[in-house]
């Protein structure tokens, strides 16, 4: 069944398979117990051992598969071919109870084949992904009730009989619910990529109602939205927050001159130089046309003045536009929040220093509070 999925499919089959197989491995020396209570009685000392030595062997054996897997990453491509292995010795382990326990009594012979259709039902839940592997560890089982039988001291034949039909019946039915199973399986794997495609769609439709379609940058929903939870904060834990207000001097003649193209260009280059000299936690936004607002969460007014005289500094160093020559520079307003501020109160006063500075011979920085 599972030879003929998708690469992908097998491998999560195969970790459901082998994670199932190292728990089970951890509970097994529980079922010893049971069978050790239930021989003790019946059995010789000497089968008695030999019986526990063979199974320790073959859990041993089993336990050191599951965990060089476990620490490979049940990768399937590398680990089935062992695993099945160590299905087969699984199977061999229970198998060393009718040859080592049983033909001493017919009591015990009864109770032990109990155990035996317990064990096979437990195991239909661990191999309920990998059908292959469980004809091998009832393969396994098999090989010690043939050799039991074969040494002239199995159980009854009606013991024998009944766990042939248990067994049967099992790996009849198993393939059915593993095909049950692995659609369940496919199911899952095609809502986990539906959803990441629905997760990356939201993700990208967010960031596109965020973002100003023309420099990259934050747009005014955006802003609107940081400035809610800035000042909020402020208001609340008492935090620093300040507003640039940008405003390129003489656009207009930039866009009648070169055309639109060129100032389109302009703009985003401006946007660029800005926002190369910000820090990570600073924000910046397009208010529209050539107008920008910078936001920087933490700082007073005082750094916020330092930070806007760099700015502008930046922008007038070097053309935006080198063909054609396009030079231009910034009026700046400086806002720090203050007790009883919201994000329209704090913007509008930085948007009034920075007209401020474009009606005192523009290309300088205006505090808005003087």
């Amino acid at each position: 069944m599972t030879d003929t999925l998708d690469a992908d499919t097998r491998q999560i089959a195969f970790e459901q398979f082998a994670r199932n197989f190292a728990r089970a491995l951890l509970t097994t020396p529980v079922g010893w117990l049971v069978v050790l209570g239930m021989a003790w009685p019946y059995a010789p000392a000497l089968s008695l051992l030999g019986w526990w030595v063979g199974a320790l062997a073959c859990w041993l054996l089993c336990l050191a598969q599951s965990v060089w897997s476990r620490r490979q990453g049940f990768d399937h491509r590398r680990h089935l071919t062992s695993a099945r292995f160590a299905a087969f010795v699984d199977g061999i382990g229970w198998g060393m109870v009718p040859l080592f326990l049983m033909g001493h009594d017919p009591t015990l012979d009864a109770r032990l084949a109990a155990v035996l259709c317990g064990v096979i039902a437990v195991t239909l839940g661990i191999y309920i992904t990998a059908p292959g592997a469980l004809r091998l560890q009832v393969s396994g089982t098999w090989a010690g009730l043939g050799l039991t039988v074969a040494l002239g001291r199995g159980p009854d034949w009606s013991i024998v009989f009944g766990l042939a039909v248990m067994h049967v019946l099992a790996l009849a039915f198993l393939p059915g619910i593993t095909a049950r199973v692995v659609d369940g399986i496919r199911l899952q794997r095609a809502n986990a990529r539906l959803a990441e495609q629905l997760r990356l769609h939201l993700q990208t439709v967010e960031e596109e109602a965020a973002t100003d379609p023309l420099t990259g940058v934050l747009n005014r929903r955006a802003l609107d939205r940081l400035l809610v939870r800035e000042t909020e904060r402020c208001e609340s834990q008492g935090a620093l927050v300040s507003v640039l207000a940008l405003d390129l001097d003489h656009f207009k003649a930039i866009n009648d001159t070169h055309g639109h193209a060129v100032g389109d260009e302009a703009l985003r280059a401006f946007a660029r130089r800005i926002r190369g000299p910000l820090r990570q936690s600073d924000h910046l936004a397009r208010l529209g046309g050539e107008e920008f607002i910078v936001l920087l969460p933490g700082a007073a007014l005082e750094k916020a003045h330092e930070i806007a005289e760099r700015l502008r500094a930046i922008v007038a160093e070097a053309p935006l536009v080198d063909v054609p020559r396009v030079a231009v520079t910034v009026s700046i307003g400086v806002a720090a929040f203050r007790p009883g501020d919201g994000g329209t109160e704090l913007l509008a006063r930085a948007d009034a220093a920075a007209y401020a500075a474009k009606r005192s011979g523009r290309d300088r920085v205006v505090l808005a509070e003087g």
